[in-house]
């Protein structure tokens, strides 16, 4: 990757409630959007939800030309990121599907698009294992719900490039989030873990 590529078109790929919700938040922020989710009544979920969120999201910053309407949706993977050039995956916390997930996306993506991971458990050295291009691969976590909390933690994996992190967190700065850079992988990153220890006190 040598120069920081615009992003015209996002790929949601996971349309759960986390993948829902960034949608909704990329759509306010004036992209195109494609998303893809194999379960059966997903994309009508999805323009529920969509439709739902949508005067908060508008409320929070809506850009110029800005609308529902741009999102597509398609149950083939591989169509829904063949031109994007920023992919946010929200798929099942289960190690073995997201590595061959992130396989089959960086197989199916422009070589210098930006591929990120809403994982809040598992960490991108192990997520981006057995990628061809593991360097344009990272962790985007939000918080949910994306479309209305700011803070995304950004974790590169052992072979991601610096010139990645860099770009992505520029990118999430330039839609209206608050990214922080972990300069270290831990399962379920800094948030979560702080969340969790918190939450021990409180049940004891």
């Amino acid at each position: 990757m040598n120069e920081y590529k615009p992003v015209h078109r996002v790929a949601i790929v996971g349309t759960g409630t986390i993948g829902a919700s960034w949608a909704t938040h990329y759509l306010a922020r004036g992209f195109d959007v494609t998303a893809t989710d194999p379960a059966p009544a997903a994309e009508e979920a999805l323009r529920s939800y969509v439709a739902a969120a949508w005067d908060a999201a508008a409320t929070l910053g809506a850009e110029p030309g800005a609308s529902p309407d741009r999102l597509r949706f398609t149950a083939d993977m591989r169509q829904a990121v063949a031109d994007a050039d920023f992919v946010q995956e929200n798929a099942p916390e289960r190690p073995e599907l997201k590595v061959k997930l992130f396989t089959d996306i960086d197989d199916a993506t422009p070589p210098d698009s930006i591929i990120a991971s809403s994982s809040s458990g598992i960490t991108m050295s192990v997520i981006q294992a057995e990628c061809r291009h593991p360097e344009r691969t990272l962790i985007g976590h939000p918080f949910n719900p994306p479309h209305i909390m700011p803070l995304v933690e950004v974790v590169g994996g052992t072979k991601t490039a610096p010139e990645t992190i860099r770009d992505a967190m520029s990118f999430y700065a330039a839609i209206g989030k608050k990214p922080i850079h972990l300069k270290k992988e831990l399962p379920g990153h800094v948030a979560n873990r702080l969340q969790a220890a918190l939450y021990r006190e409180v049940v004891h």
